[in-house]
This record gives C-alpha cells, sequence and structure tokens, in this order.
C-alpha cells in the first residue's frame, strides 16, 4: 500500500474543503472497500479524508414534514437496529441487517455501501484489462471471461454488476441525495445518481472526487405503503448479491395504485423496471400477478453464456419481494 496523509476533519465543510485542497484525495468513511483497493494498488491515493469524526454523519431522524433523513454515515448495524427504519422502512431494515456479516455491518455506512466498486475480480486485480479502470475493453466480455458474477443488463461495454444492496431499496423509496461539493449543496434524484461504464471512469455514481454524499432523504408518504426486499447470493453470509430487488407498492383495497421495482445486482447501475411496474399498476394484485411482473422484470436481458441462471433469479427474487410487501398492511 502507498503512504499516504490521513487527514480528519470535524464537519462537512471542513471534509469538502480537506477534498478541494488536496488533489487525489479520496473519502474515507470506515474503509470496508476502499481499503481492500488500496492493498491491490488500484486505488493508490495521496491523501484520505476520513468522517469518522465529522459531527452528526450518523444520524437517523425523521423530519418535520414525516420524511426520513439519513446520514451517510449511519452503520449498516445502526439501520438495521433503528426503531425509526424497522418502523417506517422495513425493507430498509431487512436489506441492512442481511448485508456482508455482523461485523462488517458495525462498520460499513450507508454511502460506502452505495459508493463500493464493482466486485468485478477484473477490476479489482491490478493485473488485468479492465475497462473502468481505463482499459480498452471488459474481459469479461471476451472469450474465457469469468462472467457467472455478471450483469445481465446493459452489459455490452462493460459486464460489471452493481454490487450494492442498499440500492435497489433507496431506489423503490425514491430517495433523494444531498451531495457536497465546497459550501454548496444540491439534492440529486436516486435515479440520476448513476453513471453508466465508461474508460476510466471506476466509481458507479456520476459525482467527482470532490463530492462528497452527507445524507438520504426518505420523501414522506401520505397514503400507506407496502416495502418489501429479496436477495440471492451464494453465501448466507459476507457475499455481495447475485440479484436483488426493492420494491414499493401502493394499494387500494386489493388493486395496485402505485409500484416501483428496482433490480440491483443485475446491471452496471442500480435498474429501476418498469416493465414489471406496468403488470402490477391498475391489477388486482395476487401471486400470479407478482409471477407475471417477475417474468415482465427481465424483458430486455442479455445474458452472456455464463450467467444465464441469473435471469431466472432475477424472476423469483422480484415474485419474492411483492409478496413480501403484500403480506405487510
Amino acid at each position: 500500500m502507498k503512504a499516504f496523509a490521513y487527514i480528519r476533519p470535524q464537519s462537512a465543510e471542513a471534509a469538502a474543503a480537506a477534498l478541494a485542497d488536496n488533489d487525489g484525495a479520496l473519502i474515507k468513511a470506515n474503509g470496508i472497500d476502499l481499503l481492500d483497493r488500496m492493498k491491490e494498488r488500484v486505488d493508490e491515493p495521496n491523501a484520505l479524508v476520513g468522517l469518522v469524526d465529522v459531527e452528526a454523519f450518523d444520524s437517523i431522524e425523521v423530519e418535520e414534514d414525516g420524511g426520513i433523513r439519513i446520514g451517510a454515515g449511519a452503520t449498516l448495524a445502526q439501520l438495521a437496529a433503528s426503531q425509526v427504519v424497522e418502523r417506517f422502512l422495513p425493507s430498509l431494515a431487512y436489506a441492512a441487517g442481511h448485508a456482508a456479516s455482523p461485523q462488517l455491518r458495525t462498520r460499513a455506512t450507508v454511502g460506502g455501501n452505495l459508493g463500493q466498486h464493482t466486485r468485478c475480480g477484473y477490476y479489482r486485480h491490478k493485473s488485468f484489462p479492465c475497462l473502468k479502470r481505463g482499459g480498452d475493453h471488459c474481459p469479461v466480455l471476451k472469450p474465457g471471461g469469468v462472467q457467472d458474477t455478471a450483469a445481465i443488463f446493459g452489459n455490452g461495454t462493460c459486464a460489471s454488476a452493481s454490487p450494492s444492496s442498499l440500492a435497489p431499496v433507496f431506489g423503490s423509496l425514491d430517495a433523494v441525495l444531498t451531495v457536497r461539493r465546497g459550501e454548496a449543496t444540491r439534492e440529486v434524484p436516486f435515479a440520476e445518481a448513476w453513471a453508466e461504464p465508461k474508460a476510466g471512469w471506476a466509481s458507479d455514481l456520476v459525482f467527482d472526487r470532490e463530492d462528497l454524499i452527507e445524507s438520504v432523504h426518505i420523501p414522506a408518504r401520505a397514503e400507506p405503503q407496502r416495502l418489501g426486499y429479496e436477495e440471492v447470493r451464494q453465501k448466507a453470509a459476507f457475499d455481495w448479491p447475485l440479484t436483488a430487488c426493492g420494491v414499493r407498492l401502493v394499494a387500494e383495497g386489493n388493486t395496485v395504485k402505485e409500484a416501483r421495482v428496482w433490480l440491483g445486482s443485475v446491471a452496471p447501475t442500480p435498474l429501476r423496471s418498469e416493465a414489471a411496474e406496468k403488470v402490477l399498476v391498475g391489477k388486482s394484485f395476487t401471486e400470479a400477478r407478482a409471477r407475471a411482473a417477475g417474468e415482465a422484470a427481465v424483458t430486455g436481458a442479455s445474458p452472456l453464456p455464463g450467467n444465464t441462471y441469473k435471469v431466472q433469479l432475477t424472476k423469483v427474487v422480484v415474485r419474492r419481494a411483492l409478496m413480501q410487501a403484500w403480506g405487510r398492511s
């Protein structure tokens, strides 16, 4: 690992200033992902801007209008244990409480989970070529490439799969990110926060190095909502989803008035499935309808020879997430 300076600001404003003042500096929350990349020399920053001392960076609070604001420094363990999250956002509590392992959940943060880089082995090892690291091609797409965990949507240029387990839940909740650069902050709708793969752009997010995610805001809802999350992974603990789904339903009686279906780990970025939503909205909810939504969710999928199994897994997680949501009143 290359030597680096470590800066510990006390506020978000000071952290943003440190990023601007130190060329090549990177943000470090608790470093679950970043330190791994530094050990492999995939990232070699001159300085790290630590966020552990930033005041109220891990807060979880209900706002006056009923919305919920979650600090980017809140850990997955805090989310899973929060009475506010469990009461109002049970799918988020469930996703956070089942991610990684108990030890990692006490350290991994909301911002880190959203901002982690792809888990693709070619990206993670500097000896391999990789489009995201500036190479001229994605080795996953070449003959003999390892494809089992790769994307089944949007994989024509880069087949990396978005690793965040919280992302499909935040997508289903129409979350808004508060992002700071210098002294200014801006609100970024969740759907606009993601960048399609291109050569030399390592992150899945659109934000530049000097941007700092401060918090995630979940808007208040006037009508009751039903929330669900489901994922499938290779191991029960300390693993990333092979496919995941976060859903939000608003119903009138047995009829679905509004639906959000977001997929994770099947494309280079989190993916909203409007095809699945169309199957649900305006229709009576049944298990057969949930199954049909799962079938619709894989419309347009382009699996590679090594990961065709993920198509069926995606159908299953969509159906299960919907059934889980419908079972909650």
